[in-house]
């Protein structure tokens, strides 16, 4: 779908700060980025990304035929070593622009005045024209380009907490395919688990294991899924994981000689990733129908994302990864990694490695090639690995096939002829 409708999620991205929001078009309704304001009625029945221009509280389609202010620029021998930036090379006054924005003139003609008004603009070289001409631009006339809500997308912004590649290479490692069942342990927000329900689709299921006392949805909800694909997502809350354990669950149930596994007491002694702020508890009962999916079902991947020690969550759920399934953990702290790589190693697994993600952004122009000055170069240890079971399997069992005992025929041994 690349029209715009009614109640449909967009992304807006100011070309001045780079800023993105995302919000549900709204009816008769102003959107605010900061620090622009306009009404988005005239986005209804338009295509996705497209560049307006707010003028007077109202978006203005930008012509994309016309000719660009900044040309290409190619090598050049001049210098700027004469040029004295002392204020006083412009003859247009801020006075004069501020009264030119309020008649109605667009961020051309400022630019365009800007330009003939001033007298060092011919003098600069062709590098400082095209920067020089860049910046006025984004102060002068803010785009505002409309665009579909994607994982990419989200994943770029700055307010993410993983990067695209990063996003990329966990995917990939954990080997989602349409129709897979999956389970993502995560914390913050639930980009990876929108990204990992799109893959598998409306035939498989997700299941999510949030840390907060409410599920995180928020991508999920900006993707614009139907409800026949928020019915394969399932939530179970991070403080319940312990129960999977029933050995250490006997062991309370001894020490307090109660029966009742759903007490309080029992339910702190296994809760994880608990927060200091106080709320709204959460309720075990609501999740039951969960647990006993989690408890009896065997996963094709496990994908661990948080800020937090993820080796009690590992040791919890390792036996809900069926045979061959595939396991992916993403934290920052090396030594966290060595500790479940080793955990893994013992219990069974092959083709285990571990990738420190590395990332580096570079402008790519005609003679201004380099990198970038400010850009997140780790992206944080990545382990991946496959899981293996001793024993024969058939196809599509979880179960060893157990053989009967053969008897081995004796054999004698002839006595040597004296």
């Amino acid at each position: 779908m690349s029209i715009i409708k009614h109640g449909t999620h967009v992304v807006f991205l100011n070309s001045k700060t780079g800023e993105q929001k995302c919000v549900r078009l709204p009816r008769n309704s102003d959107v605010y980025i900061k620090p622009l304001s306009f009404q988005a009625d005239s986005l209804i029945g338009q295509r996705f990304g497209q560049k307006y221009q707010v003028v007077k509280h109202k978006l203005v389609k930008i012509d994309e035929t016309s000719p660009p202010l900044t040309e290409p620029v190619e090598h050049c021998g001049k210098t700027n070593e004469f040029i004295k930036d002392d204020g006083a090379t412009q003859i247009l006054s801020q006075n004069d622009i501020e009264e030119m924005k309020s008649k109605g003139i667009t961020g051309d003609e400022i630019v365009k005045n800007l330009v003939e008004n001033s007298t060092s603009f011919n003098v600069k070289t062709e590098f400082s024209k095209a920067k020089w001409l860049k910046k006025k631009i984004n102060k002068h006339q803010p785009n505002i380009i409309v665009k579909k809500p994607s994982i990419r997308l989200f994943a770029s912004s700055s307010v993410s907490k993983l990067r695209p590649d990063v996003l990329a290479k966990i995917i990939n490692n954990a080997n989602i395919w349409s129709g897979s069942k999956a389970i993502v342990v995560e914390c913050k927000d639930d980009l990876l688990t929108s990204a990992v329900s799109q893959r598998v689709g409306l035939n498989g299921t997700v299941l999510q294991v949030f840390e907060q006392r409410l599920p995180h949805n928020m991508y999920c909800k900006w993707l614009d899924f139907s409800q026949e694909h928020m019915k394969a997502l399932k939530y179970y809350p991070l403080k319940f994981l312990g129960k999977l354990n029933p050995n250490a669950e006997q062991e309370d149930l001894n020490k307090n000689g109660s029966s009742n596994c759903d007490d309080e007491s029992i339910d702190q002694k296994h809760e994880l990733g608990k927060r200091k702020r106080e709320g709204k508890t959460v309720n075990f009962e609501d999740y039951k129908t969960v647990f006993e999916f989690l408890k009896t079902e065997k996963f094709d991947s496990l994908v661990i994302s948080a800020f937090y020690d993820p080796f009690p969550v590992l040791e919890l759920l390792w036996n809900s990864l069926r045979s061959s399934g595939n396991l992916v953990i993403r934290t920052e702290y090396l030594s966290v990694v060595l500790q479940c790589a080793n955990f893994v190693n013992e219990k069974g697994c092959s083709e285990l490695s571990v990738v420190d993600q590395w990332f580096r952004e570079i402008q790519v122009l005609p003679g201004r090639t380099h990198p970038d000055m400010r850009m997140q170069t780790g992206g944080g240890f990545i382990l991946s690995c496959t899981k293996i079971c001793d024993g024969i399997y058939e196809h599509g069992s979880d179960m060893p096939v157990v053989s009967e005992p053969k008897e081995i025929p004796s054999v004698q041994v002839a006595e040597p002829m004296e």
